[in-house]
């Protein structure tokens, strides 16, 4: 049976997103059935694109329609009491980019939901690429990191339509760091230390969802491992690549590849595949959630969302760019429990 989704806080711009919901609409697994926007003029462009109805109210949306999930590019100005709204009606959400907008808030919607839960995936996530994937099937690649470097960058949506850059845009660097952030954790766990420099905005007080520009972060786990990575919403393509070096090797990842050599700088293993279009990648994320949102319950099912130790991951990284200092993301992940 189709699920039926409703579109929220989607821009037009996002090509790659609009064009594989054209590739789902309709089909037996995927149908969209309506459209919520708190601009109006928004919600209607968007509508006349699926020839769906449209609502410029979101409450009266939820009142009035059915939706099983939400596709949601959640703007500045959206309370999460509308993410809430759906979580507690066990409709599913897809958030382009982080649901939540402050620690605080990681932490409210946290109490939602289970730890591993199908009921919201954030997109996009590079441990669901061909090389990430690839990687996690041999346990050898990320035993004991010593070493984790990775570069995330892509151009942010007023920098794609000041460039006509089509494809790979992003609303702002935290739609980067959330992914880079995550994908970090689930490698070498919450790191002990972090250190951050922003060489742009550095957002309004404990929103992190404005953050623009290039960031670095440098980071300590409480095995000692250290972590570098790069962030950047200035760049014309959008770039994920990762490097780990342990005490077996090093391996360098991208989405489409991966390359593992041993201590001694010889060959182990590599390989790649055809890199895909950015909607043929949306189009994979929205498959994977609507395959795990429509299957039978079961241990297996959904992702681990992780909100409070992402949120107190960018928590740090702003806090630390303003004071000039390492911040621990573990001690953030401590507040507002």
């Amino acid at each position: 049976m189709a699920v039926a989704c409703a579109i929220v806080g989607l821009d037009p711009m996002q090509k790659d997103w609009i064009e594989a919901l054209k590739q789902a609409h309709g089909t037996d697994w995927f149908k969209i059935v309506v459209v919520g926007e708190r601009n109006l003029s928004l919600a209607r462009e968007v509508g006349q694109i699926f020839d769906v109805p449209f609502y410029g109210d979101l409450r009266r949306m939820l009142l009035e329609t059915t939706p099983q999930m939400v596709l949601l590019d959640r703007p500045a100005d959206m309370s999460l009491d509308f993410v809430e709204a759906c979580i507690q009606q066990n409709i599913g959400i897809l958030s382009v980019g982080p649901p939540v907008q402050t620690l605080e808030e990681a932490h409210r919607l946290s109490i939602h939901l289970e730890p591993k839960t199908h009921l919201l995936y954030t997109a996009p996530r590079f441990s669901g690429s061909w090389g990430f994937s690839q990687a996690q099937q041999t346990e050898n690649f990320f035993r004991g990191v010593q070493f984790l470097s990775g570069d995330w960058s892509a151009a942010n949506h007023a920098i794609a339509r000041a460039r006509n850059i089509q494809h790979g845009a992003v609303r702002s660097l935290s739609v980067l760091a959330w992914d880079a952030f995550r994908t970090a954790i689930e490698i070498v766990g919450l790191p002990a230390a972090l250190y951050a420099s922003i060489d742009g905005s550095s957002g309004q007080q404990d929103n992190f969802t404005d953050v623009t520009g290039n960031v670095g972060v440098v980071m300590k786990t409480l095995e000692g491992a250290t972590a570098v990575l790069r962030i950047s919403d200035q760049e014309a393509s959008l770039k994920r690549e990762l490097g780990a070096a342990t005490r077996e090797g090093r391996v360098k990842l991208s989405e489409f590849s991966y390359h593992w050599t041993s201590s001694r700088d010889e060959l182990i293993e590599e390989d790649s595949t055809a890199p895909t279009t950015h909607a043929a990648q949306a189009l994979k994320e929205l498959d994977n959630f609507c395959r795990q949102f429509a299957t039978a319950s079961s241990s297996h099912r959904g992702w681990p969302h992780l909100l409070p130790e992402t949120a107190a991951m960018m928590t740090a990284m702003i806090v630390s760019h303003r004071t000039g200092m390492a911040e621990s993301p573990q001690h953030f992940r401590g507040l507002n429990r």
